[in-house]
């Protein structure tokens, strides 16, 4: 059956608010409105895309003319039985797509139960953590430093900043990856005073601490749950902002020198098999089926070696880490860059790609900046490619700004 996608990414908060009517702030809509074609990447031609308009017909016909095929894009007028592949799942969202819900749906998401909530929380994550923390101890370049201590309360709170050695980094159940985060960098932070540690906490309940860690690079592994498998879809290497929050993605790039000596593919294809085996551990396969997202990052110890910490996040929904994967088949193979999400004048655009106009090969994108989502008119968020040919990858040679 063909699927039918839709790009909702506020769904943590929709799932937080538990509404079937919720709606997201004014400034959150208009991300999503910007950006509503990003699901055309994971799509196929028989597929759909949901969207509130039409699509600018300009931007399709420059997509196909580079030999990409594009999915169909329908409107709510549009009825018809897909199978739901919304980016995230919610009460709300539910609700919108009732509308091309097929019955008899084997999938455990296709119907929202009050269990879901958690199993959509980083409580997930907290699982996950558990299930393969003592294994991960046995690897020598993989390291988890701490299970995540779930606090409940201000007090709680107070006394872990008081027995505190190290920065700690308190991140909320639910909400977007890279957000809902606050650092608690000394004792003197005083976190339990903080009114947004308050608010969150009685928002959501609990809130969860682990050791800030020194980051040196962002990575995901991607999952795919099914009734039948588990099947490990591929790696991805990203970057994110100051704040934490995602910027963007490599393309055939590796980490560079910064990592000197360590193990890089190894250490991947370890922390593969042992994610893949906590997640059995954890019959996620038995309550989920989609994508799956996990976010590690590599990060330097107290003596200052790097180690792979496999599990930072748990998103089981799609992710910007699938689009790439997805993407790379659209890409010629002897070329390399990135791909961003920034917010732009509609002039900016225009001048970077006259300095860098898109070409192709073969029906591939090949080199030059290439628009991901429709450019802004005046003002707005878009996802753009910036591609190299090189004969030479294999490391990060150039640098998202």
């Amino acid at each position: 059956m063909a699927k039918i996608f839709l790009f909702n990414p506020t769904c943590e908060m929709a799932v937080v608010n538990g509404s079937p009517s919720y709606m997201p702030p004014a400034h959150l809509r208009g991300f999503e409105q910007d950006l509503s074609l990003i699901p055309m990447w994971l799509a196929s031609e028989d597929d759909a895309i949901l969207l509130n308009e039409e699509p600018p017909a300009d931007f399709i016909s420059t997509i196909n003319n580079w030999g990409v095929s594009t999915p169909q894009f329908i409107t709510y007028d549009k009825l018809a039985d897909y199978d739901l592949h919304p980016w995230g799942w919610s009460p709300a969202v539910h609700k919108k797509l009732a509308p091309f819900k097929h019955e008899g749906s084997s999938n455990p998401m296709s119907e929202w139960k009050p269990e879901h909530k958690r199993l959509l929380s980083r409580f997930s994550g907290l699982d996950l953590i558990n299930a393969i923390f003592d294994d991960a101890t046995s690897l020598k370049n993989i390291e988890i430093p701490q299970i995540p201590v779930e606090i409940t309360s201000l007090e709680h709170l107070a006394r872990l900043e008081a027995n505190m050695s190290s920065p700690v980094l308190l991140k909320t159940p639910w909400s977007a990856s890279g957000r809902g985060l606050f650092k608690i960098r000394s004792r003197a932070e005083e976190a339990a005073s903080n009114a947004w540690v308050i608010s969150r906490l009685k928002q959501q309940g609990a809130l969860l601490a682990e050791p800030f860690l020194e980051k040196v690079r962002d990575i995901s592994f991607h999952f795919w749950s099914s009734a039948e498998d588990l099947e490990y879809r591929g790696l991805n290497i990203f970057e994110t902002d100051a704040a934490g929050r995602f910027m963007g993605c490599y393309i055939r790039q590796e980490p560079d020198c910064s990592l000197h000596d360590f193990p890089f593919q190894k250490s991947i294809e370890q922390a593969v098999e042992l994610l893949q085996k906590g997640l059995e551990a954890i019959r996620l396969r038995d309550k989920y089926h989609g994508p799956i997202g996990i976010d590690g990052i590599l990060f330097k110890d107290k003596a200052g070696k790097i180690k792979l910490h496999p599990a930072i996040e748990i998103n089981l929904r799609y992710s910007m880490g699938l689009v790439n994967l997805r993407l790379t088949s659209s890409i010629a193979p002897s070329s390399s860059g990135y791909w961003l999400i920034k917010k732009l004048k509609a002039g900016e655009w225009k001048s970077m790609e006259e300095q860098n106009p898109p070409l192709t090969k073969d029906s591939r994108l090949c080199s030059g900046m290439f628009p991901l989502t429709p450019p802004p008119l005046i003002e707005g968020y878009m996802a753009f490619l910036n591609l190299q040919e090189a004969s030479v990858k294999k490391k990060i040679v150039a640098k998202m700004n």
